[in-house]
């Protein structure tokens, strides 16, 4: 067990995932969780490829004890848990604020908010453990600019901000810290390759949220709750 090498557990190992995976390798253990084996050991095997170490997980992450044996089986093995990227998403839109709005919340949020909810306390006490453990949430722009088309969507992403600022603050006299990286939609280089005629003016690369998980890990002086914007500037 090496317990020099930093641990990022990175939840969704989707396009962001693998974009916020392959930043990290070679500056942590990466550790990709999904509910798509596939998809964690292909992004893991990204990792292992431009030189990093992965892992490749599936856990229920709305299941407290499964959570809860995870978290342990790492911290056995590594002895540490640095960094909790939540990216489990998820969209849904309406015309407007109606019954299909409201299923659109019911189905949305076990993924988008009941995730966070289950991940941010099984996993606190190890960041806080941690020389400098970091919490991420990825939100979006539509949490403060709710509309009669995203109320599902946008709801539910302001209550994770919500809840992750509470988590900052339940790190207060520690030096772990609960960060809000906002975009409006992601882009990366597969989805260019399938949409060549598409600008994605608004669209923030994976790789940007990589670099900037990356940087907020070596950044001792990153406030609790703060809130990161990552929009390309028009």
């Amino acid at each position: 067990m090496n317990t020099s090498t930093p641990v990022a557990v990175v939840l969704g190992a989707g396009m962001g995932g693998r974009g916020v995976s392959l930043a990290l390798a070679g500056r942590a253990h990466v550790v990709l969780v999904d509910r798509d084996k596939t998809l964690a050991e292909t992004a893991a095997q990204a990792v292992i490829a431009a030189g990093g170490t992965a892992e490749a997980r599936t856990v229920n992450l709305l299941d407290f004890d499964a959570v809860e044996a995870f978290r342990d089986d790492l911290l056995n093995r590594h002895g540490r848990i640095d960094a909790v990227v939540h990216l489990v998403g998820g969209w849904q839109g309406s015309k407007t604020v109606d019954r299909k709005a409201a299923e659109q919340f019911a189905a949305l949020e076990p993924g988008i908010f009941g995730t966070l909810r289950v991940t941010s306390v099984v996993f606190r006490d190890a960041l806080i453990a941690s020389p400098a453990g970091r919490f991420f949430i990825l939100s979006s722009v539509q949490a403060q600019s709710p509309t009669a088309g995203n109320a599902a969507y946008a709801s539910i992403k302001a209550a994770t901000e919500t809840w992750t600022k509470a988590l900052g603050a339940s790190f207060r006299d520690t030096a772990a810290r609960a960060v809000i990286l906002v975009v409006n939609a992601l882009v990366d280089d597969d989805v260019r390759a399938r949409n060549p005629d598409k600008a994605f003016r608004t669209f923030t690369d994976t790789s940007v949220v990589g670099g900037a998980v990356v940087d907020v890990m070596g950044d001792p002086s990153v406030e609790n709750g703060a809130r990161i914007l990552l929009v390309p500037e028009q």
